[in-house]
């Protein structure tokens, strides 16, 4: 491993290695190995892969967190254990000369020249006449060769640079979560939730708004008492006096009512006198409901009715009101729904701090359930304020990073462009949503990776045998999968020479 290694790139040489043991290497420090979610990445997919993950680092805190995964940590690798790194060209930190890679023969229209390997000539013994016509000959055919050599080797030469095209690759995929899905289901499309629950209570308080009149004095007046009777009669206080409608009032003072009496003129008796005494009387009720008429005072309650008579004979005007708070229906409603919505704000807040690490929050699936509502004040209470406390329970669903991330590579190799191929196996999620309920909801998931595209030598070749430099470029770049394309070599050659070792094609590396 190099110090710009990713652990996307390392899982995937994982995967794609033919080997039941993986050998992890590190002479240097690396940060990722030090994050424990990437360390559970690699023993999760060489134990889906039925392989053997050894890690040999010298980083103390890489040995500490592996050995709590279970993971094989040693010091040094042995001699006889070591095995041979697999090649992989997106992390190859290769030069352009050592990428070059010469073109196959492409059909020419003349026959190619077919170069014989010359024998080597024997030392021979002075010539004699009969032999010099061989030696002559050899002598040909050796400077012959020697001529097709140097043509070959000092004709025109064409370097071709050809720059893969690099892009972001868009793409879109569905999945189907559930509380009832297992791991083993993910690659068809079954991601399992983790469920996390919090209760709690939320106390909401108002202004009441219902307004009622409450008695704010007691009216007051005076009544008289009649006597009818022989004998003279006590009116205690507190005795009660009321309307026929119901409105009562109370003597302040004891008095005491006189008997009746005879009226004599010149001595002859002219008719009787009622015994009569004023007193005051205040109303049982406070406010305006004790202002009554003249002669409306005219119960008594008591056993003082059978030989006494009340009356007022003036109007009762001294009673007063007053406006007050009232807790009403109102009011309990509109509590009701504030509490609904500080709880659907904290909710939300709450949330937001249950996600754990390696878990992503699908918020549109979160679920809130709100008990009873109980008011402190009841209907009718005479109150400036409500109070309303109701308890709740969130249930947040989420998803882990590992099984959404593996479903979606799965789904990159199945979108990928023609001519394409990942750079390196990190995928980015721009969007993710969802939309049913906790037993089993869709989610769409909009992702992006980076990919490159692959050069395909014969392709290339055939594209641009034959034309001119010009038009070679012109077609090159029309592929999708190439980007930059660059000719160097010769500068008299005005077209792509038909000879294959004419044309050397070089792939710079990603890096």
């Amino acid at each position: 491993m190099e110090r710009d290694e990713t652990i996307q790139g390392l899982i995937r040489k994982m995967r794609e290695s033919a080997s039941p043991r993986i050998i992890i290497f590190s002479p240097t420090r690396i940060a990722f190995l030090r994050n424990e979610i990437n360390l559970r990445l690699l023993k999760y997919y060489s134990e889906e892969e039925s392989k053997e993950l050894i890690l040999v680092v010298n980083d103390r805190g890489v040995k500490k967190l592996a050995a709590s995964l279970g993971i094989q940590v040693v010091d040094k690798l042995e001699p006889e254990k070591a095995e041979k790194p697999e090649v992989y060209q997106n992390h190859l930190p290769i030069a352009l000369e050592e990428m070059t890679v010469e073109m196959a023969p492409v059909r020419e229209e003349e026959t190619p020249l077919v170069v014989q390997p010359v024998r080597p000539v024997r030392p021979v013994s002075p010539v004699r006449p009969s032999s010099g016509g061989r030696f002559f000959l050899a002598i040909g055919v050796t400077c012959f060769s020697l001529l097709v050599a140097v043509y070959f080797l000092f004709r025109p030469r064409l370097n071709i640079i050809v720059h893969p095209a690099s892009k972001e690759h868009l793409f879109r995929t569905a999945a189907t979560v559930g509380v009832n899905f297992g791991e083993r289901e993910v690659l068809q499309g079954n991601l399992p939730l983790k469920i996390r629950e919090k209760q709690d209570e939320l106390s909401v308080s108002l202004s009441t708004s219902g307004r009622k009149r409450v008695g704010h004095r007691p009216a007051k007046g005076t009544v008289v008492f009649i006597n009818s009777g022989t004998n003279p009669i006590i009116v205690p206080k507190g005795t009660v006096v009321a309307t026929k409608t119901g409105v009562k009032f109370l003597t302040v003072k004891p008095v005491v009512v006189p008997k009746k009496s005879t009226r004599y003129e010149l001595g002859v008796p002219m008719g009787e006198i009622y015994g009569q005494t004023e007193v005051e009387v205040e109303a049982v009720d406070k406010g305006t409901i004790g202002n009554v008429e003249k002669q409306m005072i005219t119960i008594i309650e008591g056993h003082l009715a059978n030989t006494l008579h009340v009356v007022n004979s003036v109007r009762f005007t001294s009673g007063e009101d007053r406006l007050v708070p009232v807790v009403q229906e109102e009011d309990l409603r509109r509590a009701e729904e504030e509490a609904k919505r500080q709880v659907a704000v904290k909710a939300e807040s709450e949330v937001k701090s249950m996600v754990e690490e390696g878990y992503i929050l699908l918020p549109e699936l979160t679920e809130t359930e709100i008990g009873q509502f109980r008011a402190e004040q009841p209907l009718g209470t005479e109150s400036t304020s409500l109070t309303v406390k109701v308890a709740y329970k969130i249930k947040t669903p989420l998803l882990n990073k590992i099984h959404l991330y593996k479903w979606l590579e799965q789904n990159l190799y199945q979108t990928l462009p023609s001519g394409f191929r990942p750079v390196t196996n990190e995928i980015a999620c721009r969007e993710v949503k969802a939309e049913g309920n906790l037993e089993a909801a869709k989610v769409n998931v909009l992702a992006v990776a980076k990919i490159r595209g692959e050069i395909n030598r014969d392709k290339i070749m055939g594209t641009v045998v034959g034309k001119s430099l010009q038009q070679a470029k012109e077609a090159l770049t029309a592929l999708p999968e190439v980007g930059v394309v660059e000719f160097t070599g010769d500068p008299a050659l005005k077209e792509v020479p038909k000879h294959s070792y004419q044309v050397r094609l070089i792939v710079p590396s990603e890096k």
